[in-house]
């Protein structure tokens, strides 16, 4: 039809496809100015800035039931309330992301490290750390088998999780209390903890627990982090080096059932106790 644009020019006109303008059609938020015998659609110049405005909303994110409250009320106002509320939807958006990337980052430099103590097995080392936070529950016995370390670990999960919103992706292990690295039975008053990641305060959390900044003799092993086999391992090493524990040990697991093949059936673990040199 003359001075009228095909359904297709106007589609690529806009660079859109002709569906998009058949279902704007349907849905009665952008009609044709003539459509003919055929059906065929057919659309006026004096349109195209209904098709530009509605075009801009989409490009804001803004959901074509929304879109089309909008352009039948044609009100500055009401439109600029309208995107203030979008505005806060997008920042709830980004603060969530934030977090989210926060989370990614911090997984990331949690295997970094699982690579680096990989490397490190049977070697025990004197490393130095800054300070460290940790969600502690103590277990209900000094005998420990997987499922309540698994069940225990779930809980202190749980306490992070309600205070901060955010799993274990710093990793989680067993606190030993200091006055029992010594004993017979070094599971005595210890419990499963789970990292605090570095950009939480940990101020909001309860059963925190600190790891204090300091050198600490690490060992890693292949064991279970409830393995007393293991934590004797370590303070015989800290005897032999005339060392002192000055604070409670943490057996950070590292790779975990998840991660099981046919070379390793148990945890790769890492104890760290902090010392007096």
């Amino acid at each position: 039809m003359h001075g009228l644009y095909e359904i297709s020019e106007m589609a690529r006109l806009f660079d859109i496809t002709r569906q998009t303008l058949i279902f704007y059609d349907k849905i009665g938020l952008f009609r044709p100015a003539r459509v003919n015998g055929r059906g065929y659609r057919f659309y006026a110049p004096t349109q195209i800035p209904r098709l530009r405005l509605i075009c801009i909303f989409r490009d804001l994110g803004l959901e074509l039931k929304e879109i089309k409250r909008i352009m039948g009320v044609c009100d500055t106002r009401a439109i600029s309330d309208h995107l203030h509320e979008r505005l806060d939807v997008i920042d709830d958006q980004i603060a969530r992301l934030t977090a989210q990337r926060s989370c990614v980052a911090e997984r990331l430099s949690f295997y970094s490290e699982v690579e680096r103590w990989r490397n490190q097995i049977d070697s025990p080392k004197l490393m130095h750390f800054p300070e460290r936070y940790v969600v502690f529950v103590p277990f209900e016995t000094d005998e420990v088998d997987r499922g309540e370390l698994h069940v225990n670990l779930m809980l202190a999960v749980s306490k992070m999780k309600e205070a901060a919103g955010i799993g274990p992706v710093r990793g989680w292990g067993t606190m030993l209390l200091q006055e029992s690295l010594h004993l017979e039975t070094p599971l005595a008053g210890a419990g499963t903890f789970v990292v605090v990641p570095s950009d939480i305060d940990p101020s909001v959390l309860t059963n925190v627990k600190m790891c204090p900044e300091g050198t600490y003799l690490c060992m890693c092993r292949w064991g279970m982090p409830f393995d007393a086999f293991g934590i004797k391992q370590a303070v015989e090493e800290l005897d032999k080096r005339g060392l002192k524990a000055v604070g409670n040990a943490f057996d950070f697991c590292l790779l975990d059932t998840t991660s099981y093949n046919e070379f390793h059936d148990e945890d790769f673990c890492c104890i760290q106790i902090p010392v007096e040199l």
